[in-house]
């Protein structure tokens, strides 16, 4: 990972860790433009490298079917933990309904199973397939190197106001969603149409 460090930070375009480049960090314009574009970037590289590494393994998956993979290995991989369906809604910020026919979706392309949970009839657990074991761990890998490139050689405090940047950008697109669905239920209600 060292030398994967090196060649980022000698490569035309690409600024070593701690170095704002051309930008004149004091320039708020400047600033914010910068974050914008690489927020940008960032977002469409990673699309389109998760839409490269889905379709060389095979992989027929949306990108909200496979987050909804996630949260179900996160949950159960290599746990005894369960997960139903209500809590998988719950997870993605969805209705049960929609989770419901996601789960559905996946169950027939054998990407996870449901079942009755033991305890209780009315709960139904998910759980992954060997196959969504597979797209799960090669997510889970992905996100790993993702993650490892991005800290690599910072400081502690660096880690820290990297988290706190990452957090801060989370907490804006969670309140930017809320706010968004919000006027979404206000505009179907006025037309007097359901969302």
């Amino acid at each position: 990972m060292g030398k994967s460090y090196e060649r980022h930070a000698q490569e035309p375009g690409l600024a070593a860790a701690g170095d704002p480049g051309d930008v004149d960090v004091n320039d708020e314009v400047a600033f914010v433009a910068e974050i914008s574009r690489l927020l940008s970037n960032t977002y469409d590289s990673i699309d389109r490298l998760e839409d490269l590494t889905r379709r060389s393994h095979g992989i027929d998956l949306s990108v909200a079917e496979l987050n909804l993979i996630e949260v179900v290995g996160r949950t159960t991989f290599h746990t005894k933990e369960t997960i139903s369906v209500s809590d998988i809604a719950r997870a993605l910020d969805i209705k049960v309904p929609s989770a419901t026919t996601a789960v559905n979706r996946l169950v027939r392309k054998g990407y996870v199973e449901k079942c009755r949970d033991p305890r209780d009839a009315r709960r139904v657990n998910v759980s992954l397939t060997r196959r969504g074991e597979r797209v799960f761990r090669l997510h889970a890998v992905f996100n790993r190197h993702m993650s490892e490139e991005v800290s690599l050689g910072l400081t502690i405090p660096e880690r820290q106001v990297l988290l706190d940047g990452i957090r801060r950008l989370e907490h804006f697109y969670a309140e930017a969603q809320r706010a968004q669905r919000e006027e979404l239920e206000k505009i179907m209600a006025e037309k007097g149409g359901v969302s």
